[in-house]
């Protein structure tokens, strides 16, 4: 291995130390000491999403949808195609009841996402709560012939 390639492999096994520190610390209800593991792991492997996922959902647990939004802007520079941060900024802008937003990032999350089924249910609330009649039962006839052809 190249110089690069061992410090590449130990910045990697320092990430999963930290980030699982973080985790275990979250499981403890020790959030502020999560959180700063968390910003550590960010330090270690920027490019890493879950890091982002993680912390963005401890400041949506505690409705700071400002900063979650700051921390999946983030993630989103890192990867612009991780459907998991697209759905948590859907998730933050419908629980502000800014539908049109919502809208916007499920459909980001239903383009990047493998298994785009349970993100396409949500959106078809979305539309409902929208008053998109017309998008919606076409939309939930959509899900019914992909998913119970």
């Amino acid at each position: 291995q190249t110089i690069g390639e061992g410090v590449e492999a130990y910045r990697d096994q320092e990430w999963v130390t930290v980030y699982n520190k973080a985790v275990d610390l979250l499981q403890k209800e020790k959030v502020e000491e999560a959180e700063e593991q968390l910003e550590i792991a960010i330090l270690l492997q920027p490019e890493k999403v879950e890091n982002y996922g993680t912390l963005s959902a401890i400041y949506i647990k505690k409705n700071n949808f400002d900063e979650a939004l700051i921390v999946i802007n983030r993630g989103l520079k890192m990867d612009n195609n991780s459907p998991s941060l697209y759905l948590l900024k859907a998730g933050i802008f419908e629980q502000k009841h800014e539908l049109e937003s919502a809208k916007e990032f499920y459909l980001k999350a239903i383009e990047y996402s493998k298994d785009p089924g349970p993100i396409m249910r949500q959106l078809l609330f979305v539309y409902i709560d929208l008053g998109e009649n017309k998008q919606a039962i076409s939309y939930s006839d959509e899900l019914i012939n992909k998913y119970h052809p």
